[in-house]
């Protein structure tokens, strides 16, 4: 199966779709509650399914929204319950109460940001800003990097239908009510135009439109704002000159332009970037780019203004000033199209006053002015002292890491003259672990860090609970002596020069002189083990190798219900079949009596492929005790996709405990993928 692509468009659509369904599944919620608990009928087997459908759906929010944290925190709750509770206990009262009441909040959270848009009319969930901008600001340490900008919402950016910027929006909101006597057309010029202030122009019969920029092309003319020669004085009408004087060397120049060539009865539209609380202005011609990401916040600015001195520049250029805001436009539109109290347009004239400011007025304006600054002033120094926090604790790190380098050193040179005093684990090449399991049919269990946690009692695993069955199965199997299994060590014991510096530093903060000696302690030197690290696909030669165990067989894979293994990419397309048994995401082993009877059915030829985590080195083992093989894959599909991707990523359709949020996992709809299912043990 392809990985499938969708549109903004597209993805908008989804969420307005599962939205809507979300006051039906509240009805139906009410609805079972009335019957399960106040008329006392049974719980159908039909039920429980419809329940564990609902809180699919609140899972599906969770990642479609990016719900607040105390919205994630409960869904994730609900769905534990409905996961871990028995089909007799689900329908209880108390569950039910809890179902209804997630429902409500996830309900109440997303349509806080359920809105329609102003030009295109369509109902949306707008799109945030790239995240590149912040990205850049703080690589390059532009102090407001965190700030908030007037007319930039974070997350009210864009359009995901038509694309329209939050300052498009407004901008068309405005030019809306700016209408033509019968008749007469409104001559109108935008500066650098944006596409979208062009076509809701283009589309109005009362105005005559034109566009100019100093090299963009298919413009109606090419002009330098700050000489205008070519256009007479009290042109036009409207005039949009949105975003083009922090890039403007005389910008005073450029604002007497844009007065000369306004008619007395015009309207100019004038926005640049305006950091909230901001007062004064930053200018220097002739920086490098990189020197204008840390002083303007882009690499093609020459300036950043400050609220109250772009307000004196434009009245020095003769203008009165319009500031438009939620009092101007209303606040049940501000509302209802997805702008906030930083939504803020500014609307230059000459003869015409759209707004009068009394001295009061102003009083509150400075007031206001003045608490935006200190609240700026206060962010940025925030900034500053978390910034040397992060240097602080990153040289912490460092030092940390020099430090368990020197405890390590001697393990790591292999020097002859430590030899004699210390011992490694003897571990054959990846190449003859596969040509074990290929050519003489071995199994092989693995055992990684949270193995060797779970047997000491320290679990680090977020998807196993500490069970002591489960770590004296796992010293069981660690410690066995079958021909037929292999036990997969990581080689990480020695010298780590073929490892990346990020892992390897990893291997030095985890493998402590008193974890080694734990390892050691359950370890044999006079084995051979086989390599844990020839199922993590690092490069293709290794996927190519890996491929071949499973080459023309009929596989079973015994896998975690979200795991999801080959679905979306070739790993398991030379297999000659696959069918699959489901189990639970987290703590498997729970279960792990039904997952193994399930899997003894199968025939003794059939291949299993599990990726059950620490449960997972338990079964292969047993079913190698069984005359099967059984090999534990770990991660080979996840790391199979980062490699096709050439970044390790969270995968939205896959669970993985390597990610913070790997548990958070979207649900599929595959054909292929669910006729494969012959178990579930979710």
């Amino acid at each position: 199966m392809e990985d499938v692509t969708y549109s903004n468009e597209e993805v908008n659509a989804i969420r307005w779709k599962v939205y809507r369904q979300l006051a039906n599944l509240k009805q139906r919620v009410a609805v079972l509650y009335e019957e399960l608990i106040n008329e006392g009928k049974p719980c159908r087997p039909s039920i429980f399914a419809e329940l564990r459908t609902v809180t699919n759906t609140l899972c599906i929010c969770r990642a479609l929204f990016g719900l607040p944290a105390w919205v994630e925190e409960r869904c994730g709750q609900v769905r534990e319950a409905a996961e871990m509770q028995e089909q007799s206990n689900i329908c209880r009262a108390s569950f039910l109460t809890d179902l209804f009441e997630a429902l409500e909040q996830v309900e109440g959270g997303i349509a806080l940001n359920a809105k329609r848009c102003n030009v295109c009319g369509s109902e949306v969930f707008f799109l945030p800003i790239a995240p590149g901008y912040e990205i850049m600001r703080k690589k390059y340490g532009f102090l407001y990097w965190d700030a908030d900008f007037q007319l930039e919402s974070r997350e009210k950016y864009g359009c995901p239908v038509c694309g329209a910027y939050d300052r498009d929006r407004l901008m068309i909101a405005f030019l809306k009510e700016v209408q033509a006597e019968a008749g007469e057309k409104l001559r109108m010029l935008q500066v650098a135009p944006s596409s979208y202030i062009e076509r809701y122009a283009l589309g109005r019969e009362d105005i005559l439109y034109e566009s100019t920029d100093l090299m963009m092309p298919g413009v109606t003319f090419q002009a330098d704002l700050q000489h205008m020669d070519m256009v007479k004085n009290e042109t036009y009408d409207i005039i949009v000159c949105s975003h083009v004087l922090e890039h403007v060397e005389d910008d005073a120049k450029a604002m007497r332009e844009l007065y000369r060539i306004l008619k007395p009865e015009g309207v100019c539209l004038v926005l640049v970037p305006l950091i909230a609380g901001k007062q004064e202005t930053e200018e220097q011609w002739g920086c490098s780019e990189e020197e204008n990401w840390r002083r303007f916040g882009q690499g093609d600015h020459c300036r950043l203004y400050g609220r109250s001195d772009f307000i004196r520049r434009l009245q020095e250029a003769g203008f009165y000033v319009n500031e438009l805001g939620k009092e101007w436009f209303g606040e049940e539109f501000y509302q209802q199209h997805g702008f906030d109290e930083l939504s803020i347009l500014y609307v230059v004239t000459k003869d015409i006053r759209l707004v009068e400011t009394d001295e009061e007025t102003w009083q509150i304006r400075e007031l206001t002015q003045l608490r935006e600054e200190n609240r700026l002033l206060r962010r940025a120094l925030e900034d500053v002292n978390r910034r040397l926090v992060e240097l602080d604790r990153s040289t912490g790190i460092n030092t940390m890491i020099f430090s368990h380098m020197l405890g390590n050193i001697g393990w790591e040179i292999n020097d002859p003259k430590f030899r004699e005093k210390l011992w490694y684990p003897q571990i054959m090449s990846m190449e003859a672990t596969i040509h074990e399991i290929v050519e003489r049919r071995k199994s092989i269990a693995r055992f990684g860090d949270g193995e060797f946690a779970i047997i000491s009692g320290a679990t680090r695993w977020r998807f196993q609970r500490d069970d002591e069955r489960l770590a004296e199965r796992l010293k069981e199997v660690l410690q066995s002596r079958e021909e037929q299994v292999l036990i997969g060590l990581n080689e990480f014991y020695g010298e780590l020069e073929d490892w990346e510096s990020g892992a390897a530093n990893g291997v030095r903060m985890y493998l402590t002189p008193e974890v080694r000696k734990q390892h050691y302690a359950l370890l044999d030197p006079h084995r051979v083990y086989g390599n844990a690290r020839a199922f993590r696909n690092e490069s293709w030669e290794i996927v190519r190798n890996l491929k071949r165990i499973w080459e023309g067989r009929d596989c079973v894979f015994v896998e975690g219900f979200q795991t999801r293994m080959g679905v979306g990419n070739d790993l398991f397309d030379n297999a000659r079949s696959v069918v699959r048994i489901l189990c639970p995401a987290e703590s498997a082993f729970d279960r792990y009596e039904e997952i193994y009877s399930e899997a003894v059915k199968q025939p003794a030829d059939k291949l299993f492929l599990i990726a059950l985590g620490p449960t997972a080195s338990v079964l292969s083992y047993d079913l190698a005790m069984r005359g099967y093989q059984a090999i534990d894959l770990g991660h080979a599909d996840l790391s199979y996709e980062w490699l096709r991707r050439g970044k390790r990523e969270k995968l939205a359709n896959k669970y993985c405990n390597e990610m913070t949020d790997g548990y958070m996992v979207e649900e599929i709809h595959d054909a292929g993928y669910e006729s494969q299912i012959i178990a579930d043990f979710r």
